[in-house]
């Protein structure tokens, strides 16, 4: 099989895990571990790329004297970066996770994607295979990658936020895959089972794109054409919700550009599957 060559554009920054050691308790001093790792949707993925033997080329924005940092871990996993100097804020992000694996309140400081503007980044993501996009930057960079790809590059996409997949609206019809959760499907496409929210996308990207929409440890569905089908993940022990949905998003993207003539059943099962191997730890964590 030959390994796909990726092209990632999006958030990058450092994520700090602060891991509970009992019940949370508001008000009060709680004992935890902490991590610090790769963060952003974006880079996420391209870590989980890289780790499946594809190439994954990324590119970012950082204040210049966090490029060094940025980039040195994104080597470590595998990735190629192309971080590219914005003064401003540095971006970062801090999730309490409770004992048993659950996000506890997550928060989020990323001014400075609001600042990066369409001429920043489309050189460095310049290539034929497939282009993979979060929802971090500004709506009009996002519409701009999408309308300066020819028609022969699949374009993918991962949902950020509730707050931000928004933005992706106006991307939805050049786009070839989506992969969002139940809550942010709602903000596209209104309330409903998960299979009419992946069905009423599905008809709204390119033809022969694909939705996928999770819900935690319920049904997901994917939806492709007239096509969807649904699945439960596996049963796991939770070790962290936080980030499973990245590595589902890669699996994905992995499947349709490495095995595309695979059916939505095999392409949903293994997207689950990667899901429920980082929530229950059995995948690395980012670095």
């Amino acid at each position: 099989m030959k390994m796909p060559v990726f092209h990632i554009c999006g958030g990058c920054h450092l994520d700090r895990h602060l891991y509970l050691q009992g019940e949370a308790v508001p008000g009060r001093t709680n004992p935890a571990s902490q991590r610090i790792g790769i963060g952003g949707v974006a880079a996420n993925i391209a870590r989980h790329l890289a780790a499946r033997g594809g190439q994954a080329h990324f590119t970012g924005v950082q204040p210049a004297d966090e490029i060094s940092v940025l980039g040195t871990r994104l080597r470590a996993a595998g990735v190629d970066p192309n971080m590219i100097p914005l003064e401003g804020e540095v971006p970062g992000y801090t999730a309490i996770v409770a004992a048993d694996g659950e996000l506890v309140v997550g928060a989020a400081s990323m001014a400075l994607y609001d600042e990066v503007t369409p001429d920043m980044v489309l050189e460095g993501i310049i290539g034929d295979g497939p282009l993979v996009i979060d929802a971090n930057f500004p709506e009009s960079v996002l519409q701009a990658i999408c309308q300066a790809q020819p028609q022969t590059r699949p374009v993918f996409a991962a949902a950020t936020s509730v707050a931000k997949v928004g933005r992706l609206a106006g991307c939805l019809a050049r786009l070839d895959a989506l992969v969002l959760n139940r809550s942010e499907a709602a903000v596209l496409a209104g309330e409903a089972p998960v299979a009419g929210m992946a069905c009423a996308l599905a008809a709204r990207l390119r033809p022969g794109g694909a939705v996928l929409v999770s819900d935690g440890g319920n049904q997901a569905a994917l939806a492709r054409g007239d096509d969807c089908v649904t699945a439960s993940p596996p049963p796991l022990d939770l070790v962290r919700a936080n980030g499973a949905g990245d590595a589902m998003a890669a699996a994905l993207f992995w499947g349709l550009a490495a095995t595309p003539d695979a059916g939505l059943a095999a392409h949903l099962e293994a997207a689950l599957e990667a899901g429920a191997d980082f929530a229950a730890g059995r995948q690395a964590e980012q670095n």
